[in-house]
């Protein structure tokens, strides 16, 4: 189990540096271990094996401290990324439910559809641009502002649209209905 982070009382331009330092080594680290070893590490192989040898519940965990390319590199030095990736055996479906009705739910995000278009909400998320927590269009590379309904293309830090503030308001209704747990940012739109 991983040291406890509070980032509550870690100031923000503190975690945004650290964030984006992270994001930088996890990219170089997986562009030098594909070239090393000649078969294609993704930055998730990289997650994965930090979160394997240094004992992480997430990668979110590696945000309270500072850590570099050279470092993270060393670290990782003799991991087989390969065995770290999860396989999925087989999917079952039951005919009927067995698990009690009372359970309380368990919901890391949510999934919704708004005219055709799929949004991911994080529970987690560990980059916290443009919103905590804010939307993901991964079909579309998007992230959407869930408070001002700004949009952003991939990692750029520019907006590059905005939804209306109906969709906005129905998106946000689409999201808590499917999560009541997800607090949503203030609107501001």
């Amino acid at each position: 189990m991983s040291k406890p982070f509070d980032l509550d009382r870690t100031p923000f331009s503190v975690l945004d540096r650290r964030r984006t330092s992270l994001n930088r080594s996890l990219d170089d680290c997986s562009r030098a271990f594909t070239a090393s070893r000649g078969d294609t590490i993704t930055r998730r192989d990289i997650e994965n094996g930090l979160i394997a040898v240094l004992h992480l519940d997430e990668i979110f965990d590696l945000l309270h401290r500072d850590i570099t390319t050279e470092e993270i590199l060393a670290l990782l030095a003799d991991v087989d990324f390969p065995r770290l990736r999860s396989v999925t055996l087989c999917d079952v479906a039951l005919e009927e439910a067995v698990l009690p009705d009372d359970l309380p739910p368990y919901v890391e995000e949510a999934d919704v559809k708004l005219n055709g278009n799929k949004w991911t909400v994080h529970k987690y998320d560990y980059d916290p641009f443009p919103s905590n927590p804010h939307a993901h269009n991964y079909a579309k590379n998007l992230k959407l502002h869930l408070g001002n309904g700004l949009l952003y293309s991939g990692k750029e830090r520019v907006s590059c649209g905005q939804l209306d503030k109906k969709h906005l308001v129905t998106l946000r209704r689409l999201v808590h209905e499917c999560n009541a747990t997800i607090v949503l940012p203030e609107m501001t739109i």
